[in-house]
């Protein structure tokens, strides 16, 4: 193959200048993203049934749909949250299932049980989960000449059609401010001096208006529409309406016994940007879209608007998700580019001179350029993953061009006037190993197509990366490297002189006496087999005891110049309250200086749940995002408000939650980011109220526990109308008579739409404030009976007060609890190694159960996954070694190495203070098939080499001096060009613990390589020559 690149240089330079060109269009037109595309198999069915308890969500609704979806193929749990007028079903399905095939059976199944559900029930929506259907941009609208009232109006109607019309913006949502709402206001002493009920009200308001076609009548040739028109056109149109006629036969009018106002929603959300009062609007992206490419139209929209609409309003981005993905993403690619230029350095100082470390280094780009390609035809995003597995790379991909370079200026000593000879005999001389060696790291990757879960997603980009990368390097060792080093610049010889003189001797000398040393540490090694074997394999269980002190996570925290906080008021606080409260949080952490801008959301809206069925809402919660000065100054913030915020608890009941830094998986996992969770189960809720607060008690009294709280901590308090069933029968009147009348009095009932230019505005019918505020008031309502006499609420009923769980959890059919512990200054693990004990305590009753939650179950699953991986793929090293070298026994010297790096990693990671998780995992099985190739280079030239040597001594010595410098020298490229992944001047990379685990098992496992495997291949051939002669 190198033959026919040597013979046809210029065809060989023009195909790679093409496949340069190749690779630029192609990171022009590559998909930018935060993550690869991942499918997490989940649904959600969201069913709201207005104004119903949790304990009737939970029996009318939830149940039946737990029982029919559960039927659906591919199901691996199911969770419910029964809330007030919701009830929300997740199916988690099984890795690997067909969603969109899952999605039409659910909605299939859901359909199915449409009619064993109550009538009033809103038809049940089936919602997939998308992890890029994350907010791209989230904006702040604060009024600088419009009324406040009129702004969120003004919004949807003026502004959001610019963001809908930008190309890739799937969805516009504007939340907070003031929706328009007609509301008609009933007087019940009038209601009742007319003999009317408010259903009667409701019933003609809606009756009388509609524009209706009538058909169409002839007129000569012609055929006329007859339409009746009977829309209100205005307002006053409402309250003219003639609801009855008096005894005296003259009209009753609605303004006669009710306030007819243009008005507002009552609201059940506010937001605030750094405390002034805003509408938020929220950017989502189509799946498949570029988010820098979308973000940067969005923005140029935002600029437009201010600039075409300034006087009346502002817009502010308050959170851009392109930011964190183009600050990943450029910090991935500044950190390979930061590891070329070491590599340059590195090489120049081994290689000992400029002008082949320039050759190599040129490997670099052109190997990066030549994966780019690969990647836009298999329709790879550029992602943190993706670029990730590059970064990493980089180091690795110069391996095969340093070995054929010191090969061919090898043979340039044999050949020193023949460039294409040496060219040729040492890529010839070399190849065989070189194959050998990029089959070993990249068959390490085979096993992720095994396993499942969301390691195998994450990694799979990441791989195929760095696979690419391999290969591309392999080819351009093999080809471009040997056609370099013909041309007449590189062919040149080049001598240590000028003004590095003094530096190339000093290479030259620091290089002598590392070579001594190493043969005299051979000789020592070769003397002392016994000791050394025993002192190496003590290795073992340092190893074992080194990954026990680890602390172990999902994946490592991501740090960001934000943060968010949850606020929680007593249940039954109102907005008003929450708003007050939560205002004075936002003032609190203001005054510590580390706040750059807040962004607080109190209350929620309807569509919140559909928007994000994670979430908790109610009237007592607020969410607030914190921007920060700088990223590492979050805990500072958290301490210097610590003194404040517990006296505000103490004073209003008020907590404030801050939570803990996400990681990259935050909005895909189901409970990343909410500390430790634990799920008790049992069918008995009083039970389970109860031992729920024993442990959320024991919880928060642990070390380094900030807060615990339960799922039954809050509960709603409520007015219950006891209704004597007797009293009521003999009024004529029924339950279902009498929970509408309330409804209809309380909250209000929808009596039509009025039509105002292109907008319909709800009409909303209800008694008036003074009507319907108090225990007196409620039992005062009137309801009308068969005869048309009216009788009271208290005739037939008795309200007590009470309270009940704000939400029922049901995890597989079986009532939950769940319990949330917040911590800090420990990881993950160490939370769940403290709270061992208590969970112990319990764990021995029959009528409960107490299960890790999710995070923590798919935290052990991927680790035991990812472990499975690192296990398949040393045994496929060992068939790749052992097929090429056709000898089962040597590769087991060569696997030795692999074993070694254990402990390598293990102190990698805990000196740089990084954890065990699937990113360090992933690094893992990266150096399964890296720390081979150092055995593979000198086993290789052992074979070679054999007969040459009267001693196996001598060979492998002879071997060492031979093979030290590429050894040294692609172990000290692949360590040194990860260094800028692990060491960064601004928030750690992704990539870091990956970066930790295969510096320090390569630095080990190349130490005890080049000593160790000399040694170990000594007392092999001896042992098998002694089988020999006993044959």
């Amino acid at each position: 193959m190198t033959a026919f690149f040597l013979r046809n240089r210029v065809t060989t330079l023009v195909t790679f200048l093409l496949i340069l060109l190749l690779g630029g269009i192609s990171v022009k037109d590559l998909k930018i993203d935060l993550l690869p595309d991942i499918s997490y198999p989940t649904l959600t069915v969201i069913t709201v049934y207005e104004n119903v308890s949790p304990s009737e969500i939970e029996t009318l609704i939830t149940r039946p749909v737990e029982e029919i979806v559960s039927s659906v193929n591919g199901v691996d749990r199911i969770t419910s949250e029964s809330l007030e007028g919701v009830s929300i079903v997740k199916i988690r399905f099984r890795w690997g299932t067909n969603m969109d095939t899952a999605s039409i059976q659910t909605r299939e199944k859901v359909d199915l049980v449409k009619g064993s559900l109550p009538i009033d029930a809103k038809k049940s929506v089936v919602l997939k989960f998308d992890p890029n259907d994350a907010p791209l941009l989230q904006i702040a609208v604060v009024p600088t000449g419009i009324n406040p009232k009129e702004l969120r109006y003004f919004l949807k109607k003026n502004i959001a059609p610019y963001f809908e019309r930008v190309d890739g913006i799937a969805a516009v949502s504007i939340t907070g401010g003031y929706e328009k709402q007609i509301l008609v206001n009933i007087d019940r002493g009038k209601l009742n001096s007319y003999s009317l009920s408010p259903s009667e009200i409701i019933q003609r308001i809606g009756a009388n208006n509609f524009n209706f076609p009538a058909g169409n009548i002839k007129r000569e040739d012609r055929e006329i529409l007859v339409r009746t028109m009977g829309a209100y056109e205005k307002v006053d149109s409402i309250a003219d309406l003639v609801i009855n006629l008096s005894e005296g036969g003259a009209p009753v009018y609605l303004r006669s016994l009710a306030e007819v106002v243009d008005s507002y929603k009552e609201r059940t959300s506010a937001s605030f940007y750094d405390s002034e009062e805003c509408v938020a609007v929220v950017l989502k992206k189509e799946a498949g879209k570029n988010s820098v490419f979308v973000s940067d139209e969005a923005k140029e929209v935002v600029n437009f608007v201010n600039e075409e609409f300034g006087s009346k309003l502002k817009l502010i981005i308050v959170a851009d998700q392109s930011v964190f993905i183009r600050d990943s993403i450029g910090g991935v690619a500044s950190s390979g580019l930061q590891a070329i230029i070491i590599c340059f350095f590195v090489l120049s100082f081994f290689l000992g001179t400029f002008r082949e470390s320039i050759i190599v280094t040129l490997s670099i780009p052109v190997s990066v350029l030549v994966t780019l390609v690969f990647m836009y035809f298999q329709k790879m995003t550029l992602n943190t993953m993706s670029l990730g597995g590059l970064a990493v790379g980089v180091g690795m991909m110069v391996d095969s061009s340093i070995v054929v370079l010191e090969s061919i200026f090898a043979f340039k000593k044999k050949y020193p006037n023949d460039s294409f000879k040496s060219s040729m005999e040492g890529t010839k001389d070399v190849v065989g190993s070189l194959f050998s060696s990029t089959l070993t790291s990249i068959v390490v990757f085979l096993p992720i197509l095994f396993i499942e879960g969301i390691a195998a997603s994450v990694f799979k980009e990441f791989a195929l990366s760095i696979t690419y990368s391999l290969i591309s390097s392999f080819f351009v060792s093999v080809s471009f490297i040997p056609v370099l080093c013909t041309l007449p610049f590189f062919s040149k010889e080049q001598t240590g002189g000028g003004r590095l003189a003094f530096f190339w001797a000093f290479r030259e000398k620091s290089l002598n006496i590392l070579e001594e040393l190493y043969v005299f540490s051979v000789k020592f090694v070769i003397s002392n087999r016994r000791k050394v074997t025993l002192s190496v394999l003590g290795l073992i269980p340092l190893t074992i005891l080194l990954f026990k002190l680890l602390p172990v996570e999902l994946m490592p925290q991501v740090e960001k110049a934000e943060m968010s906080a949850k606020i929680v008021l007593p249940a039954g606080s109102s907005l008003e309250r929450t708003t007050e409260i939560s205002k004075r949080v936002v003032d609190i952490l203001n005054q510590s200086g580390l706040v750059a801008r807040t962004f607080l959301k109190v209350g929620y809206e309807e569509k919140d749940l559909i928007i994000n069925p994670k979430g908790d809402f109610g009237l007592n919660r607020s969410e607030l995002f914190i921007g920060l000065t700088s990223y590492d100054v979050g805990e500072d913030l958290i301490e210097k408000s610590e003194t404040s915020l517990s006296n505000l608890e103490n004073e209003t009941g008020a907590q404030v939650l801050f939570l803990p830094a996400k990681d990259l998986l935050s909005d895909i996992l189901p409970e990343s980011g909410e500390g430790l969770t634990l799920e008790v189960s049992g069918q008995d809720l009083a039970l389970l109220k109860e031992v729920c607060e024993e442990i959320r008690k024991e919880l928060s009294g642990l070390p380094n526990f900030t807060e615990a709280t339960s799922s039954f901590s809050e509960e709603t308090p409520e007015l219950r109308v006891l209704i004597d069933r007797d009293k009521m029968a003999g009024f004529g009147l029924s339950v279902e008579n009498v929970a509408k009348t309330l409804r209809a009095v309380i909250k209000g009932e929808q009596a039509t739409r009025f039509r105002r230019n292109d907008d319909e505005i709800p009409v909303l019918v209800r008694h008036r404030l003074s009507d319907r505020t108090g225990t007196e008031s409620l039992s005062d309502t009137l309801f009308k009976i068969q005869s048309g006499a009216f009788i009271r609420l208290r005739d037939f009923s008795n309200i007590v007060s009470g309270s009940s769980n704000r939400k029922i959890l049901r995890y597989d059919g079986r009532r939950v609890g769940i319990i949330k512990a917040q911590f800090s200054d420990i990881k993950y693990s160490e939370a769940a190694s403290l709270a061992e004990p208590v969970i112990q305590k319990y764990s021995d009753r029959k009528d409960i159960s107490i299960l890790p939650g999710e995070t923590q179950k798919m935290m052990e699953k991927s680790i035991d996954s990812l472990t499975f991986a690192i296990a398949l793929s040393i045994l496929l090293v060992y068939m790749v070694l052992a097929s090429n070298m056709e000898n089962v026994g040597l590769p087991f010297v060569i696997l030795f190495s692999i074993f070694v790096s254990g402990v390598g990693v293990a102190m990698g990671l805990i000196v740089t203070g990084k954890t065990l998780n699937i990113i360090s995992v992933m690094g893992m099985i990266l150096l399964a098939g890296v720390v081979v190739n150092n055995a593979i280079i000198l086993i290789e030239f052992y074979q070679l080499h054999a007969a040459d040597f009267r001693t196996t001594e001598e060979l492998v010595i002879a071997g060492g001096r031979r093979r030290l410098n590429p050894i040294l020298s692609t172990t000290a490229t692949t360590i040194l060009g990860l260094l800028p992944l692990l060491i960064t001047f601004g928030p750690p990379s992704p990539q870091g613990p990956m970066a930790a685990s295969v510096m320090g098992g390569l630095i080990v496992s190349t130490v005890l390589t080049l000593v160790f495997i000399p040694m170990a291949y000594v007392t092999y051939v001896e042992q098998i020559s002694k089988l020999t002669r006993k044959k």
